[in-house]
């Protein structure tokens, strides 16, 4: 008994079509239309499938008579008696597919399309991706829907839409480009309207971005559609490795935080958790808030760190409310996820390893860590947590708390060698000048002046705001200090040479209290917080950074970071006036007596000392020129602790040169060094 069918090529310039009507004019067009000669396609395709399946060919001549082949269409049948002939159908539809020809089975009236279509039963030449779906195999549901997508399959493209916005088939999520698909695959009334709603959720201007990416994928065919999808994911992914590079250079810090939020709207998840560490540090007021919306979009979009961060935010009420009910369920979710990746990777393991035995060690049910305190500042709680993932920027923070004591700690100068040593191997250009100048000092731990020099060179190479101008590097230290820089920028090996050369912070390191009384309350914090059993300390991930440091309860106090506008003056702009000593490190705020200071007390008392040392007319006037250009000084020289720009700097100067003007200046510039005192 044999299954016969029709093989017939669509002519170039005719539309593919769309309905069966349109499917069975053109086939009798086709079959109405003498050839020009003989198709060699008929020829491949029936070669294929006689060698693949020579038992199910019932009717097949195999061009020993040329007349066949120069027939409009091609009439054969498959033995349906044979074991393997629904293989062989599937084979020969496949291959009229690759080669663009199209099957007719006239016992259905079914026409399986060159493109991949089969307008009789929409869905059935994607059933085999649907299947995979379903089955949990998205590697081949996602393949089997590119390949009908880029044959122009409204339903694959819809699919692939719909994958992309909501993140399914092992796809990371692009909003702009799902978007775009789905508006172009909608192919009936419910398809159309769940398109457009989602349209309608963009903002003016990502709706125009969306109907440029519309006409690139409606100009493209083929592989050409797919190279352009591949491209604009592949463009949010290189902005979010880019920007993360960047966020590292501090001069950059801004545009690359403004290009982390970008791919973040895109449903980067990655962008978003950075995008929420951002929104408390990367302003001179913190924004717990936006922390916790940023938080919230990397969870709905299955990132397992925020699962257990927002677990935290709902314990500790950071950025909204206290709601117990919600961080169990988050911490629940997010040990499970942790659990599942867990045995993902050992059956990836035993798969790879001989034997499926695998060669990793069993990994624990849950990761470990320490009893973590809580300090009371949500600040320096939140950006700990951060800092204990391995993030750089927050290690980096967390070391100018600990350094000068600020948001309610207390100085722990080991603890901040420690989270700068951290921040250093990450590559942050600020942390690597701060180690330098602790290991130069021989601040919170032993010195060595050559490894300072070589991580001051590394920083300069990092794009660090501090300047690095008077090494004066000797000859014979030049060798030794080049390799430094190369063992030190390593990946991975900061941290494991300054073990190496006994540099590591002192016994008060990263976890360990501060000495004295101070030191026993931070250690009843400990048994309190252990005591607790709270739900957002029970685990971490393992082997991590180090447990955050220690401090007493405080009010919040703002973050020591400079503004973002203030650093938006900074861009770009040489740095020699601000930062001439490399010694200055990151301590702006802390008061140190110098010439500066007594040129403005000499401003402050301008007019008392006029009185009492010049006397009226040429000596008079003299006298308060030369106090004026006194109190310039003063400002121009307490301006650069302020980390004011040049201009602003000048601009202060030349109103401090001004009688009683200028005193008022002084007093409160003054006024404002002092306070950095405390």
């Amino acid at each position: 008994m044999s299954y016969t069918l029709q093989l017939w090529e669509k002519p170039a310039d005719w539309p593919w079509p769309a309905t069966k009507a349109e499917a069975d004019a053109q086939f009798e067009r086709v079959f109405a239309t003498p050839p020009p000669g003989q198709n060699p396609r008929f020829l491949v395709w029936g070669r294929a499938l006689q060698e693949r399946y020579p038992e199910a060919m019932d009717v097949w001549l195999d061009g020993s008579e040329e007349g066949v082949t120069e027939d409009a269409t091609l009439g054969f049948g498959i033995n349906t008696r044979t074991e393997h002939w629904e293989d062989a159908f599937e084979f020969a539809w496949a291959q009229a597919t690759r080669l663009g020809l199209n099957l007719y089975d006239p016992q259905s009236g079914v026409h399986y399309l060159g493109n991949g279509d089969v307008p009789e039963e929409p869905d059935l030449q994607l059933k085999r991706a649907e299947q995979a779906r379903k089955a949990g195999d998205d590697a081949t549901a996602w393949a089997g829907y590119r390949a009908h997508a880029a044959r122009g399959n409204l339903h694959a493209l819809y699919a692939m839409g719909r994958a992309l916005r909501f993140g399914t088939m092992g796809q990371r999520r692009h909003f702009d480009l799902a978007a775009a698909l789905q508006l172009l695959g909608a192919h009936d009334a419910p398809t159309r309207q769940d398109a457009q709603a989602f349209y309608e959720r963009f903002p003016v201007e990502a709706k125009g971005r969306i109907q440029t990416l519309m006409a690139r994928l409606k100009s493209a065919s083929g592989s050409m559609l797919l190279t352009v999808v591949d491209g604009e994911r592949k463009a949010v992914d290189d902005a979010y490795v880019h920007n993360e590079q960047m966020l590292l250079y501090t001069r950059k810090r801004i545009e690359a935080a403004d290009g982390m939020k970008a791919a973040a709207s895109m449903g980067h998840e990655l962008a978003a958790f950075y995008t929420a560490l951002e929104s408390v540090i990367g302003w001179e007021e913190p924004s717990y808030e936006n922390a916790r919306y940023w938080c919230q979009r990397a969870v709905d979009w299955d990132h397992e760190p925020a699962k257990r961060l927002l677990a935290l935010m709902h314990e500790r009420g950071w950025g909204g409310p206290v709601d117990i009910a919600e961080a169990a369920k988050w911490n629940a979710a997010a040990r499970d996820q942790w659990q599942q990746e867990q045995k993902l990777r050992q059956a990836k393991e035993e798969a790879e390893s001989p034997g499926g035995l695998s060669l990793a060690p069993m990994a624990p049910s849950a990761p470990a860590t320490a009893p973590v305190v809580w300090t009371g500042s949500v600040l320096r709680d939140l950006v700990g947590w951060f800092a204990r993932e391995g993030n750089p920027h927050a290690a980096f923070y967390m070391g100018t708390l600990d350094e000068h004591g600020r948001d309610g700690g207390l100085v722990n100068l080991a603890q901040a060698r420690d989270w700068y040593a951290q921040a250093a191997e990450a590559g942050h250009a600020d942390g690597t000048y701060n180690l330098g100048v602790a290991i130069e000092n021989g601040t919170g731990g032993p010195r060595d002046k050559q490894v300072a020099k070589a991580l001051f060179m590394l920083a300069n190479t990092r794009g660090t705001t501090m300047r690095v101008d008077d090494l004066k590097i000797a000859p014979h230290e030049q060798g030794p200090v080049r390799s430094l820089v190369a063992a030190l920028r390593e990946p991975g090996r900061l941290r494991a040479v300054l073990r190496e050369k006994g540099l590591q912070a002192g016994a008060g390191g990263i976890g360990a209290p501060p000495k004295g009384a101070a030191g026993a309350a931070v250690a009843a914090g400990v048994g309190a917080a252990a005591a607790a059993g709270l739900s957002g300390t029970d685990w971490g991930r393992a082997g991590g950074a180090p447990t955050p440091p220690a401090a007493a309860a405080s009010p919040q106090s703002p973050p020591p970071g400079r503004a973002r506008g203030q650093l938006a003056q900074d861009d770009g702009e040489d740095d020699g006036d601000r930062m001439p000593e490399r010694d200055r490190s990151y301590q702006r705020t802390t008061f140190s007596l110098h010439l500066g200071h007594l040129a403005l007390l000499i401003g402050a008392a301008n007019v008392v000392l006029l009185i009492l040392f010049f006397k009226e007319g040429a000596s008079f006037r003299t006298g308060m020129a030369v106090m004026g250009l006194i109190a310039a000084f003063g400002a121009w020289r307490t301006g650069r602790d302020f980390d004011w720009p040049p201009a602003a700097r000048a601009a202060v100067a030349v109103v401090a040169a001004i009688p009683m003007v200028g005193m008022a200046v002084s007093v409160w510039m003054l006024f404002r060094s002092f306070r950095g005192r405390e």
